[in-house]
């Protein structure tokens, strides 16, 4: 009996460890991000819903009509219903979902919104889904689980539409997950875990905790520069950090790297 409770011991020591260090390691990778303002309208209207330690969007689409990008980690979506109730509007005004990727923090509450179409590159449909991981660190620790989501407009890089009076276009930036998207509408680029903005200044690339693979995400970054104009870009919006006014420091990536 001593030998069991020995080794449940240390096993239980492993477990803490384990967890220990990867609480640190997500700590030390946003420690000098900025942090996210809830509410916070970079552009007229779009605006920040924060829960924890992600975001997601609102985007006006019509009278009575919105759009999310991405859909946050609460099953229930609790911030976004909020948001909702706040402007007088029920589940249903939520028209679309454009997914910037298909990690678990940004699919959550989809299926609270059954009346939206959702939205992903081709490459992450699976992910969203829940049929198929991914190859970063975390991916691999945490598995594959069905979400019971179901991705019914397959996007591919380049590609222009419109929802309601909202116009969106679409980039592909491939490194944080194969699949990820950028999106431009109202001038806001809309940049999920892609990149970050830096309490220095500036802008990161996608942390390699999370994403297959850096140098994959920072030629991405360069390239989605070179495609843009200074004109059409208001303001870099991300996941995990506060938004950034101006199209600059992309560009200083770009250079950078």
């Amino acid at each position: 009996m001593k030998k069991l409770l020995k080794v449940i011991g240390i096993l239980a020591g492993i477990a803490l460890l384990a967890v220990l260090g990867i609480v640190g390691m997500f700590a030390a990778s946003f420690a000098g991000t900025t942090q996210i303002k809830d509410g916070f309208e970079p552009v007229p209207g779009v605006r920040t819903i924060k829960e924890k330690f992600t975001s997601c969007y609102v985007v006006d689409s019509r009278p009575g009509k919105v759009v999310l990008v991405d859909a946050g980690m609460d099953k229930k979506a609790g911030v976004i219903m909020k948001e909702l109730e706040r402007r007088g509007l029920k589940a249903d005004a939520v028209e679309a979902i454009l997914l910037t990727h298909g990690h678990s923090d940004h699919v959550g509450g989809v299926l609270m919104f059954p009346r939206a179409k959702v939205y992903a590159l081709k490459a992450d449909v699976a992910v969203a889904e829940g049929t198929a991981g991914n190859t970063s660190p975390m991916g691999r620790l945490a598995g594959i689980h069905p979400t019971g989501i179901k991705v019914n407009r397959i996007l591919s890089d380049g590609q222009s539409f419109k929802i309601g009076n909202l116009a969106v276009k679409v980039y592909s930036v491939p490194g944080h997950t194969q699949g990820c998207a950028t999106y431009l509408m109202r001038g806001a680029l809309f940049m999920g875990d892609s990149a970050d903005s830096l309490k220095k200044g500036g802008i990161c690339g996608a942390k390699w905790m999370f994403s297959e693979s850096q140098k994959q995400n920072h030629a991405s970054l360069k390239a989605l520069a070179s495609r843009l104009k200074p004109a059409e870009v208001r303001a870099l919006v991300f996941a995990h950090s506060g938004a950034i006014i101006g199209f600059q420091p992309l560009l200083d990536f770009a250079k950078a790297n």
